[in-house]
């Protein structure tokens, strides 16, 4: 029980105490001054890395070319085989009925221009005609009224 009771009473430990610590200027590095360009002679690591890099050009050269071949369209690919010879014979054919077409065309086109203007010109015939003939028969309608007038007058008369 002793014990308990010293610990109450024994004093308390402080914690110790932070000291602030004072910020000090950056120091500068000195800066290394770069020492004057020189002409290095070609040594042979140089030699191999040109060799090296003429290499991989060459290379580099093969894969475009490999490219372009893949890139080529399938007549351009077969150019020179016997299996290109129907697909050119096929392509002037085509080529030879477009212009065979625009040919037709373009005469289609100036008959069909001019059956047009014909049929203006027989369609104006064709409605003086009309004209002439309508005025004919009203003409001839205002006869036959006026005989049948002059009957109906009659027997009218007569009756």
């Amino acid at each position: 029980m002793t014990d308990k009771v010293e610990m109450k009473t024994a004093p308390a430990e402080k914690a110790p105490v932070k000291k602030t610590s004072v910020k000090k200027a950056p120091v500068k590095k000195a800066t290394a001054r770069k020492a004057p360009a020189r002409k290095v002679p070609v040594s042979r690591i140089e030699k191999e890395i040109r060799d090296v890099e003429r290499e991989v050009k060459k290379e580099v050269k093969k894969e475009v070319k490999k490219a372009v071949e893949k890139t080529k369209t399938m007549v351009e690919r077969l150019e020179d085989s016997p299996i290109a010879v129907p697909f050119k014979a096929a392509n002037k054919t085509f080529m030879a009925g477009l212009g065979l077409f625009s040919y037709v065309q373009k005469e289609f086109d100036k008959r069909l221009n001019e059956f047009d203007r014909k049929f203006n010109k027989y369609a104006k015939d064709g409605e003086k005609v009309f004209h002439k003939l309508e005025d004919k028969v009203e003409g001839l309608r205002k006869d036959v009224e006026q005989k049948v007038d002059d009957v109906r007058n009659t027997f009218k008369k007569a009756a």
